[in-house]
């Protein structure tokens, strides 16, 4: 009887089988000093790794058979996909970059590679910024995908990708052109038509928007819930009669994803949020969430102490004056920032649209930017984390990038506004590192907030709002926070504006806070509506318009299945901006 060959690789396998990495690591390297040359092994090995303890240990190796391993060959895929779990484990994108421009300049023809380096360097500038940001990588990027020629397997592929980086610079026209193209070779490819669609979405233009959707719907009606979400929310009276059927199919369908479950349910509210049901449309909300928590589960507890955390860091500064020196000396000639923070939602978008309208500011929207300053200098973290490394020698490395990153959007305006609403956890190191910046601190009521970020489809989904009582907890934790920030504004840079005064008082308020920013008044800045600059955030319809007040009492209408968030309105104390500094409501008074 003829024995059967032992596999080598058995205990390795088993190990791993039973979620033992370190041992499997073990395993896997001992193995490997005897059989060098296996590849297979290699890979379970460097898996091992970056499942165990030290999986900066899987890089050396997954490097090495990175540029050995041919690009035809079938193990190619995974060490490529191993190499880019480990860059978003350690945060080290540049050693994948560095071996993948090492290949191409050997093979400069490949389009895989070109495609691969591409991919990466977006990744990259994406885990860093999620934001449009300034950014040579990216550019970098567009250029090598150019290189992938149409007779290439990967040239589809490559136009796809080139399409997605110009969408998050917001270069609209740019991407359009590539999308447009890439459809009319492949009118029948209809994941490139949904992006189309996505895009004409994101980009405000409603009339490409919807009859791109439409068309798909008609084409294939239950291909994706991405079309009809677009349909719902940007023109809902052209929505299809049977779109109900096909949208319960995929949100019943087990094997639709979570992110197309979370679409569906979303469409599916806002076609009863229209007909009137706002029962139907709150549970079908509700089931988005519940989609979108299955898939990314979020760590509550952990985002409260973080907030905790820069309360006490705020205190700390305010105490013994942690001032980063003189950061102001060496700055280049060349605009200065401008801040807009506060909670989604709550008139960053408003409030940016008119300072962008005067003429002396460039509306940049939400930048990344500041982000990709801090994590250039300090290296990625948790805000704490980062804000417990900028000493002086940072913040003015900081400032002078951010700076630089401002010159690049406009060198010849006074002032650049970044209206990212989550910068109000970064408000100490903008402070640290901008002193004599003006910030301004948006807000609505808390219901009107909550419920808008609630029913609000955002591109990247706010996690914090899938559990209302979570949402609830959440505006607490922010309105503590921001407390401490104004507690601790020595140099009255912190202007305080509410929603609800700049719609109702618009010309009053305005110039009080343009004025809090250094800015003459300008009748013109309330008639931001008339540019065609677009807003590329959730309110991107709204800003086309004049202000307006038919959204101030919108949440009232779902005030009877809001559970926990009443305990906002109950506890209004708690949920209350305190300020004896410059404020929205003071102009107002006055």
């Amino acid at each position: 009887m003829t024995q059967s060959k032992k596999d080598i690789a058995g205990d390795l396998k088993r190990a791993m089988s039973a979620a033992d990495f370190d041992t499997a690591a073990k395993i896997g390297a001992r193995i490997l000093r005897l059989h060098p040359r296996r590849t297979d092994i290699e890979i379970m090995t460097a898996v091992s790794e970056l499942q165990g303890k030290n999986p900066a240990s899987a890089g050396p190796r997954l490097r090495k058979l990175f540029r050995t391993v041919p690009t035809n060959d079938r193990l190619f895929t995974a060490v490529a996909q191993n190499l880019l779990q480990y860059s978003y484990l350690t945060s080290d994108f540049c050693s994948f970059e560095s071996v993948l421009e090492e290949r191409l300049r050997a093979a400069p023809k490949d389009g895989f590679l070109a495609f691969l380096l591409a991919d990466v360097l977006f990744r990259a500038e994406s885990h860093v910024s999620p934001g449009k940001c300034v950014a040579p990588k990216l550019s970098r990027a567009v250029s090598v995908l150019k290189t992938v020629g149409e007779s290439s397997s990967h040239f589809n592929d490559a136009q796809t990708l080139m399409a997605r980086i110009h969408l998050h610079q917001e270069d609209h026209a740019q991407a359009f052109a590539v999308l447009e193209k890439a459809v009319a070779r492949q009118p029948g490819n209809l994941e490139l038509r949904v992006v189309l669609a996505s895009s004409y979405a994101m980009a405000g233009e409603v009339e490409q928007a919807v009859s791109t959707s439409l068309s798909i719907i008609n084409d294939r009606p239950g291909y994706s819930a991405q079309p009809y979400m677009v349909i719902s929310f940007m023109r809902p009276q052209a929505m299809p009669e049977d779109a109900v059927k096909h949208l319960e199919a995929i949100l019943q369908n087990p094997k639709s994803d979570s992110s197309e479950k979370y679409k569906a349910a979303y469409a599916l509210a806002k076609i009863a949020e229209t007909e009137g049901d706002m029962e139907r449309a709150f549970a079908y909300y509700g089931k988005g969430h519940a989609a979108n928590r299955a898939a990314r589960p979020f760590d509550m507890e952990r985002e409260l102490r973080e907030m905790k955390t820069l309360e006490g860091m705020a205190r700390q500064a305010a105490a013994t004056d942690m001032s980063s020196g003189d950061v102001m000396a060496l700055d280049a000639k060349g605009p200065k920032p401008i801040f807009i923070v506060g909670m989604p939602r709550s008139g960053t978008t408003l409030t940016e649209r008119i300072l962008g309208a005067h003429p002396d500011v460039y509306a940049a929207g939400e930048i990344g930017d500041f982000a990709k300053a801090v994590n250039d200098v300090v290296g990625k973290g948790r805000i704490s984390e980062q804000l417990s490394r900028i000493d002086d020698k940072a913040a003015r490395k900081i400032r002078s990038q951010y700076l630089e990153a401002m010159r690049s959007y406009a060198p010849e305006k006074r002032f650049v506004t970044n209206k990212t609403p989550a910068n109000f956890v970064r408000l100490e190191m903008i402070r640290r590192v901008f002193p004599d910046a003006p910030i301004i601190h948006t807000h609505r009521h808390p219901l009107a907030t909550c419920l808008s970020v609630y029913t609000t489809p955002f591109a990247i989904p706010m996690r914090y709002s899938d559990d209302l009582g979570e949402l609830a907890d959440y505006y607490r934790a922010y309105v503590g926070l921001m407390n401490v920030f104004f507690e601790t504004d020595r140099n009255g840079m912190l202007y305080d504006l509410s929603y609800e005064d700049l719609v109702a008082n618009p010309d009053v308020v305005a110039k009080d806070y343009l004025a809090h920013c250094g800015l003459d008044w300008h009748p013109e800045c309330l008639e931001f509506y008339k540019t065609d600059h677009t807003a590329t955030t959730a309110s991107m319809i709204q800003v086309r318009r004049p202000i307006f007040k038919d959204s101030l009492g919108k949440w009232q209408r779902f005030e009877p299945y809001i559970g926990p968030l009443a305990t906002l309105v109950s506890d209004a104390d708690e949920t209350k901006v305190k300020t004896a500094q410059k404020s929205s409501r003071n102009a107002v008074a006055a």
